[in-house]
């Protein structure tokens, strides 16, 4: 049942009126925006306090005044960087590559194309470490964004892939959304905060005298980043500086922009054949017309010229009645539908007309948010109003509690050793020669104090014993700690002494590991959400030149050999020639409409599903040690090439080993067996006489 306009007004957020899409006033997206932020102020208050846990800001200002009027200084022993920094280097020790793995046989090969032109933009683009930049800040305060846009200052048609990682005070969802991909969000805002109205002008060329006259563009809102945001429209650029301090560019009026990405309804024409029963979009509605017009009216113009032969007798009635096929008029529909686009509305706070609203330079190839979210902890559960901050966690939050214990704990029991370490002496009235050098120098160490000849020996007080209290208090808390981290550091250490095998060790470590298992199953989700992206977006990246290029010659001349054609004077099979009568290496046209597949960005909707490879040193060495097991208890089943391949040996040593083993498999050529004489077949003797 199609939509009414209202219907479509409270689902995506615009306005239809006569099948024409309109824009809401730019004060009411401002207004929706205040709603998603107030949804997630308390969250983003709560990250802030989980970067400074982290980074060892771990004292309230309260506590510091508090303790400066004692003059005592605050101990900080700061517990959760050591394990976030665990956690950092154990993802990156095992970093995986993007491999597309095909859904079919057939579609193996442009797998292996596709997995080769994303390995190159991973490396180009610098996903990598991104993408560990992203881990590090989610299991840290709960979440992380990601987003990719192109840079064309190098190449007009083809552009470089970029990532920049958002912070959570940046990324606002539909509130109503409990999906992790967004994939049940209307909208999600993108705020970028103190951009120079010189940079907006570089973004919005054609709004250039509007941004000018922008008087109060400023959100008002407690939004800080903590460093400058970058902004994309369209072909996206980066806006930098050696001015910005933090806080804005110094000396230059800066104002916020904000952008809404969401899903547009928008009216589509198709043309439906109802012969065949395929369907495919039209350009326009009066593009499907003219089409649809042209079909019958070729119709009629066939059968007009039909009968003028029929009437002129220049054809047979018998033979007409045999190929005049009557062809049906109404074949070809046009269908007309309302499509969900993804749109992005930029505008400055304040202002009544939107700087650009238009379709996101990702659609059509990528139909949904191209935000990546990574969360580390992430939960469904109904809650709302303040409580909502609980379904996003990261690791700091669950265990501030036990560090502010262990921090109060250990300056109490410096207070008490301080305060106890020159505990004073028992003496007589009147015992000391100089009373000021034991109350100034008692406790110094090679100090000589005199007491008066007739007077009692003075004695030193024993300092009161350390409180047994707070130490257990702080030997609590770091056990609290480590339960609540859910890192057991014991099975992660490699047992002194022992003779463990890697497996054994690799299996012990991922036991160890076992609760914080769903911090890098996210991960992987959103590398997987990433790899799909990039993929749509592949043909935006690469042309088929580059692409060639980048696959290299001898890939090509393996995978799409030239046709062969028998040379009538040779009656020899020799590679077919090109237009300049070279043979050709490789079959260009197929190569180029194998590639141009993978470029068309709609390979992963159904042929090649995106997921990860191992590419950690140890769990290749791990597998290739199963697979030479493998091999040898079923010989000969496993190729040698396979073997070959999954070793550690490098690549050019790899190439020449399997090419040896397929020259030794290619048998000698020599004389063959002969036809004797007498009719019995010799060892490569002639007329039934043996060699030697």
């Amino acid at each position: 049942m199609e939509k009414t306009g209202a219907q479509m007004e409270m689902s995506s957020g615009v306005d239809v009126r006569d099948g024409e899409v309109v824009s809401k006033d730019i004060g009411m997206y401002e207004k929706e925006f205040r709603i998603a932020y107030g949804a997630k102020a308390e969250l983003v208050k709560r990250e802030i306090k989980d970067f400074k846990y982290a980074l060892g800001d771990q004292w309230s200002e309260e506590d510091k005044v508090a303790l400066e009027k004692a003059k005592i200084k605050p101990a900080t022993d700061n517990q959760i960087a050591p394990n976030l920094y665990l956690l950092t280097g154990l993802e990156r020790q095992n970093r995986t590559d993007f491999k597309a793995f095909p859904e079919g046989e057939e579609d193996g090969l442009r797998a292996e194309i596709a997995t080769f032109l994303f390995k190159k933009s991973i490396e180009v683009s610098g996903y990598s470490d991104k993408s560990s930049e992203q881990f590090k800040d989610g299991i840290t305060c709960g979440e992380s964004y990601l987003e990719m846009y192109l840079e064309n200052d190098e190449s007009l048609i083809n552009g470089r892939p970029k990532w920049k990682k958002l912070d959570g005070c940046q990324v606002y969802p539909d509130p109503n959304s409990r999906e992790y991909d967004f994939g049940d969000a209307r909208y999600v805002y993108k705020v970028t905060k103190d951009i120079t109205k010189e940079d907006l002008i570089n973004l919005f060329p054609e709004r250039a005298e509007e941004i000018k006259g922008i008087s109060d563009g400023k959100l008002h809102l407690d939004l800080d980043t903590g460093e400058k945001a970058h902004v994309q429209k369209r072909d996206y650029g980066t806006t930098s500086g050696a001015g910005y301090s933090g806080d804005g560019y110094k000396g230059e009026e800066c104002v916020d922009l904000i952008e809404r990405y969401y899903r547009k309804s928008v009216l589509h024409s198709f043309v439906g054949d109802k012969k065949t029963g395929t369907i495919i979009e039209a350009e326009s509605g009066e593009k499907a017309d003219r089409f649809i017009a042209e079909y019958v009216r070729s119709i009629d113009e066939a059968e007009a010229a039909h009968a003028v032969m029929m009437a002129t007798g220049g054809m047979d009635p018998a033979v007409h009645a045999q190929i005049m096929v009557p062809e049906d008029r109404g074949r070809y529909i046009h269908i007309k539908k309302y499509v969900k686009e993804m749109w992005v509305c930029s505008f400055v706070p304040g202002q009544n007309d939107a700087l650009a609203d238009e379709r996101a330079w990702f659609y059509p190839k990528w139909k949904s948010f191209h935000i990546i979210p990574y969360y580390a902890r992430f939960s469904t559960a109904p809650l709302s109003g303040d409580d909502r901050h609980l379904l996003v966690q990261g690791l700091v939050h669950g265990v501030k509690n036990a560090q502010d214990r262990h921090n109060k704990a250990t300056t109490l029991m410096i207070r008490h050793l301080n305060s106890s370490v020159n505990s004073g002496w028992l003496s007589e009235q009147d015992a000391w020669v100089n009373a000021d050098d034991v109350r100034n120098f008692g406790s110094v160490p090679g100090i000589n104090l005199e007491y008066k000849t007739g007077k009692g020996k003075p004695e030193r007080i024993t300092p009161s014993p350390l409180s047994n209290a707070h130490s257990e208090i702080s030997r609590d808390a770091l056990e609290k700690m480590k339960m609540s981290l859910g890192i057991n550091a014991d099975l992660l250490a490699v047992q002194q002494g022992g003779s463990d095998s890697g497996r054994a060790i690799a299996l012990r470590q991922k036991q160890g590991l076992l609760m914080v298992q769903e911090l890098f199953d996210n991960l992987t989700r959103s590398r997987k959400m990433a790899g799909r992206f990039v993929l749509s977006q592949i043909g935006k990246i690469f042309d088929t030149e580059t692409a060639k290029k980048i696959l290299g010659e001898s890939f090509l001349i393996k995978n799409f050999p030239p046709l062969q054609l028998m040379n009538p004077e040779t009656m020899e099979q020799e590679p077919m020639k090109d237009e300049y009568g070279v043979p050709m290496q490789y079959d260009k046209e197929m190569a180029d409409l194998a590639i141009a597949e993978v470029l068309s960005g709609s390979l992963g909707d159904y042929d090649v599903s995106i997921g990860e490879a191992v590419s950690s040193e140890t769990m290749r060495m791990a597998n290739a040690l199963e697979l030479k097991e493998i091999s040898s208890g079923l010989p000969g089943v496993i190729p040698p090439e396979l073997l070959i391949e999954e070793s550690q040996l490098p690549q050019s040593t790899k190439t020449k080993i399997v090419t040896a083993i397929k020259n030794a498999r290619v048998p000698t050529t020599g004389p063959g067996p002969v036809l004797g004489g007498s009719g019995i077949m010799r060892p490569g003797g002639q007329n039934g006489q043996a060699q030697g």
